[in-house]
């Protein structure tokens, strides 16, 4: 019987009885997904949906996701009730049955997104978090907290033109909420014409620049991933 394979992103761990294969995100881009079990992701949201999307670019191969939570929000991770990675190697090595789920996964235009896209003050939020990310704001969540504090002013004075806006949208799946004008939480398939050639967007917490007039966003996949 052959050893079962994981690849691991961005960490490295030890198993016995597993042939495990330690990249980096870049790195990830010569391994071939045939034969691979599980895929360990050590990041944040961002890296997160930018390795699945590399996933599904590779082909039909769609190995289960262990998510190592690293980053400073872990959206996707709070939402499933992503284990800790010790306790899932802890399970593996035990020859414990894990429990999976499928999680959505999205697509808008030619960009891969799990949660979260819009150019409402999303896209502002994420752009004043990232000039903020110096020093001790580097890392955690503080420098949202600041960006979300000046981000309000301009949220509450322009949310009555953005609300009626046909050029802006907003989209967070977590919460199975009624769709409101320009606010999205179920998806099936949105198109918009947001009527400019030069888009700057907010997907899972990274800013896409985005040289399309029209956008086109509908559930293209679902990825197996651990949960407890």
């Amino acid at each position: 019987m052959s050893q079962m394979k994981i690849v691991a992103i961005n960490t490295e761990i030890k198993l016995k009885n597993f042939e495990v294969i330690s990249v980096t995100p870049d790195g990830f881009d010569e391994i071939s997904l045939k034969e691979i079990d599980y895929v360990v992701i050590s990041g944040g949201d961002g890296l997160l949906r930018r390795m699945i999307e590399k996933i599904i670019q590779k082909g039909n191969e769609r190995p289960t996701i262990i998510i190592d939570a690293k980053g400073s929000f872990n959206v996707i991770a709070k939402r499933y009730m992503i284990p800790k990675l010790h306790k899932v190697i802890g399970k593996l090595e035990n020859k414990e049955k894990l429990q999976t789920r499928k999680m959505d996964v999205y697509k808008l235009n030619s960009h891969i997104f799990l949660f979260s896209a819009g150019n409402l003050t999303d896209a502002l939020h994420i752009h004043l978090s990232e000039i903020l990310r110096v020093g001790f704001l580097r890392k955690g969540p503080l420098r949202y907290l600041i960006s979300g504090i000046f981000v309000l002013p301009v949220t509450l004075l322009s949310f009555p033109f953005l609300l009626f806006s046909k050029k802006r949208f907003f989209i967070f799946t977590p919460f199975k909420l009624i769709n409101f004008k320009n606010h999205y939480t179920k998806i099936n398939h949105l198109h918009f014409d947001i009527k400019n050639d030069y888009n700057i967007l907010e997907i899972d917490g990274d800013l896409v620049i985005l040289k399309e007039r029209y956008i086109d966003i509908k559930k293209i996949d679902e990825i197996n991933i651990i949960v407890k």
